[in-house]
C-alpha cells in the first residue's frame, strides 16, 4: 500500500493518484504561495511500483518549444543524436513503459496563456499533441495553473484570442489545514511545543501564502535565527520581514474595489481592447502590481465580452 506520510496534503494527494490511475487528466489549479509546485513533487516521490511520473516546469520554456522537447526527453532519457517531435517522444515513452501507468506534470502551465512572447510551435498543434496524450489508455497530463485553464488565451502566432483546447477535468488545489501544517512542522521540528506549534499555525491559516510562510518560517528555525528573543517575538518579526519580501495585494480588496467600479464600467462602450495588454504585463509589473492589473482586466472582460 502506497504511503502517503511525506505529503503536505495527504488526503488530497492520495484522492490526485485515485484519479491519474482511472485515466483521467487534470488541470490543477491554485494560487501562487499555496504549495502547487510541493504537490507536484509530492507525487513525484510517491515511489509507485506501477506508475511514473515526470515533471516539466513551463514557465522555463514558455519561449523556447526546442527547450520543451529537451526537457521532455531528458525526463524520458531519450537517447538519441537530434530531439524528435513531441509525438515521436511521446510514442518512444510508450513503448519503454509497456503497460506502466506514466504522469506527465506540467508546473506553471498558464505560462503558455495570456503571453505574447510565447514561442509560436506553442499553437493548435501542441495542444491537439496534448489531447493525444491524455487519450492514451496509459497516460495521463496534469496541468497546473493559477485559475482554470479555459480562462485564459492562447496568443500563439498561428492563433488569434483563443481560449485553451485542453480537455482536463479541473481540481481546485484546496486550502491548507490546521492539521496539515501541524503535521509538516512536526516532522521537521519534532521538539517544538504545543504553543509554539499553535503560534506558527495561526500566523500562516490566516495568510494569502500560507505554504511560502511556512517554508519561510522552517528555514529560520533550521538556521536558530532570533534566538535572544522571545518566540512570539520572532514570528512576529519573520512575518515582517516576508510580508516586506514579497508583498501581496489582497485579492479580496481588490475584488470589492472592481465591485465598486461595475456600474461605472457598464455604461462605457469602449469595446475590448485590454486583451491584448494582459499579455505585456507579464514581463514588466512584479507580481502583486501584475495581480492587480491583470484582475482588472479580467474584470472588465467578464463586462463587455471577450473579442470573438
Amino acid at each position: 500500500m502506497l504511503n502517503y506520510n511525506h505529503c503536505l496534503r495527504p488526503i488530497f494527494t492520495e484522492n490526485i493518484v485515485k484519479t491519474l490511475k482511472r485515466g483521467e487528466s487534470l488541470n490543477i489549479y491554485g494560487a501562487k504561495g499555496q504549495g502547487r509546485k510541493r504537490l507536484l513533487k509530492d507525487l513525484q516521490n510517491c515511489q509507485f511500483d506501477d506508475m511514473q511520473v515526470l515533471f516539466i516546469n513551463m514557465r522555463i520554456f514558455a519561449c523556447s518549444y526546442q527547450g520543451f522537447l529537451e526537457a521532455f526527453a531528458e525526463e524520458i532519457s531519450y537517447v538519441g543524436d537530434t530531439v524528435p517531435k513531441l509525438g515521436d517522444l511521446v510514442n518512444e515513452l510508450e513503448r519503454n513503459n509497456g503497460d506502466k501507468k506514466t504522469v506527465i506534470l506540467l508546473h506553471n502551465f498558464d505560462s503558455l496563456f495570456d503571453n505574447d512572447k510565447l514561442h509560436e510551435n506553442y499553437g493548435i498543434r501542441f495542444f491537439i499533441s496534448l489531447n493525444a496524450i491524455t487519450n492514451r489508455q496509459n497516460m495521463a497530463l496534469v496541468c497546473v495553473t493559477e485559475k482554470q485553464h479555459k480562462s485564459y488565451m492562447v496568443y500563439a502566432k498561428e492563433v488569434v484570442d483563443h481560449g485553451s483546447w485542453l480537455d482536463l477535468k479541473p481540481k481546485r488545489l484546496p486550502d491548507l489545514n490546521m492539521e496539515e501544517i501541524q503535521t509538516e512542522l512536526k516532522r521537521h521540528f519534532p521538539a517544538l511545543y504545543m504553543d509554539e506549534l499553535d503560534q506558527i499555525r495561526n500566523k500562516i491559516s490566516a495568510h494569502k501564502c500560507p505554504y511560502h510562510l511556512l517554508m519561510y518560517f522552517m528555514d529560520r528555525l533550521n538556521n536558530h535565527e532570533d534566538m535572544d528573543v522571545t518566540f512570539t517575538e520572532r514570528l512576529g518579526k519573520w512575518r515582517k520581514e516576508f510580508d516586506e519580501e514579497y508583498p501581496i495585494l489582497d485579492g479580496p480588496t481588490v475584488d470589492n474595489w472592481m465591485r465598486k467600479l461595475s456600474n461605472w464600467l457598464r455604461t462605457l462602450r469602449i469595446g475590448n481592447i485590454f486583451s491584448e495588454f494582459k499579455a505585456i504585463l507579464n514581463i514588466i509589473f512584479s507580481d502583486y502590481i501584475l495581480y492587480f492589473i491583470k484582475r482588472f482586466f479580467d474584470f472588465i472582460e467578464s463586462i463587455f465580452g471577450k473579442k470573438k
